[in-house]
């Protein structure tokens, strides 16, 4: 109540029952008792832990691939792609969880950089991939392989890098902007430029190869 009751006497000489307000009493407020505590949080270093497992379980074949197929011999390329995984770790929480792809080509191709291994030329090997399209024999698709290798070393680097990444690591247009820290539309610039100089170099090829009898 907001007043107190107590007995006043009247001036008839009795006791008669009043109302007397006392003034309301500040009420302090309790942020200990009003507020919620906070739900406790999981441990952090566990969750990034199986995070980052994830994350090199899922690509650090494809991070290893790519720094081949740039020209980085097998030591060189692992040494990298161990460097890019170094990196990660420490930042992993500026990762999003869907640019964790072009997080790790793009770190790569900067590691390679810093370490003095300039691109050479985009190659593609017979042991990076060890699949066999339906229908093609094993020699069929070593011969495959090596006639793109030998058209990608007559592609511009800078076109043959989109093209790798987009053609044959399966990369989206994002993730390949996002990597090579470019504009999306220089990227399918790029993408179509280097489709007209792959398919111009591997038609060269294949005349040369059938005027010498290997086709």
């Amino acid at each position: 109540m907001l007043g107190r009751l107590r007995l006043v006497e009247s001036r008839g000489g009795g006791a008669a029952p009043a109302v007397v307000r006392s003034r309301p009493e500040a009420v302090r407020s309790r942020p200990e008792a009003v507020r919620s505590r906070p739900e406790a949080v999981p441990s952090r270093p566990e969750a990034d832990r199986a995070r980052l497992e994830r994350m090199f379980v899922a690509h650090h074949a494809m991070v290893w691939r790519t720094m081949r197929r740039r020209g980085l011999s097998p030591d060189a390329a692992a040494d990298v792609t161990q460097q890019t995984f170094l990196v990660a770790a420490e930042r992993l929480a500026d990762i999003a969880a869907d640019s964790e792809r072009a997080f790790l080509v793009g770190t790569a191709l900067r590691v390679a950089q810093s370490l003095g291994r300039k691109t050479v030329r985009w190659q593609l090997e017979e042991d990076m991939d060890q699949h066999v399209a339906d229908g093609r024999s094993v020699s069929e698709e070593r011969a495959a392989v090596q006639l793109c290798d030998m058209a990608l070393a007559k592609v511009d680097p800078d076109l043959a890098e989109v093209f790798v990444m987009f053609e044959i690591e399966g990369l989206s247009s994002p993730e390949i902007a996002a990597s090579l820290e470019i504009p999306l539309g220089t990227v399918a610039s790029r993408l179509r430029r280097a489709r007209e100089q792959f398919r111009m170099v591997v038609g060269r090829i294949e005349v040369t190869m059938r005027r010498e009898g290997h086709a």
